[in-house]
């Protein structure tokens, strides 16, 4: 019993000299260097910060990460999916579907409607998935020397034939792009519709 009086009687002023001492080393540590912040035991909460994002590389536990579009992400798995021979060119769609200030979608799908994406043309080296001057009945249609001139050319086509001319909704594109689909219930429409939205 005497032992452990003496042991609670030795252990308060123990730990009010510790307490002292790391009070004292603290305050001199935090005097001796005015560029630190004081120390409060309430915690301090600031308005002002950022978060941002940069688009080249950074280290981040030994790892890089690249900054990328996550549409061509989205897109490039969309196309590798179905097996598109366009599947190299997801960034170039996004970036000319951009440049002309059109859905990059609406060029992807309206080429899964027109060829099931690249697979099924007039002619094998065509580039025309998009079934661009190929009439109803007909085997034969434009020819483009290859995929990113199709891609840009048809991106800038949307552009100028709808978009420009007001016609910005899947119905009224239809109507001029695929005229028999109106007959057959807005078909056309509805298959672009469909995969637009399953690139999302």
């Amino acid at each position: 019993m005497l032992r452990k009086l003496l042991l609670v009687g030795l252990w308060f002023p123990v730990t009010v000299i510790f307490l002292g001492v790391n009070l004292t080393v603290l305050a001199a540590s935090t005097n001796a260097n005015p560029d630190l912040p004081p120390l409060s035991v309430i915690p301090q909460y600031s308005d002002d910060f950022q978060i941002a994002a940069s688009t080249g590389t950074a280290q981040v536990l030994g790892a890089t990460i690249t900054a990328a579009d996550a549409r061509a992400l989205l897109l490039e798995s969309f196309l590798r999916q179905h097996d598109s021979p366009m599947t190299p060119y997801a960034d170039l769609i996004v970036q000319k579907s951009d440049e002309n200030g059109i859905d990059f979608r609406l060029v992807v799908a309206i080429a899964m409607c027109e060829s099931n994406l690249g697979k099924r043309m007039p002619t094998t080296d065509s580039h025309n998935a998009w079934g661009i001057s190929v009439y109803t009945g007909e085997q034969d249609g434009a020819t483009f020397r290859d995929w990113p001139f199709a891609i840009e050319w048809v991106s800038k086509y949307i552009k100028e034939k709808y978009y420009d001319n007001g016609l910005i909704t899947l119905e009224d594109i239809g109507a001029v792009w695929a005229p028999p689909s109106i007959e057959n219930g807005n078909s056309w429409m509805s298959c672009v519709e469909s995969f637009q939205n399953s690139i999302f």
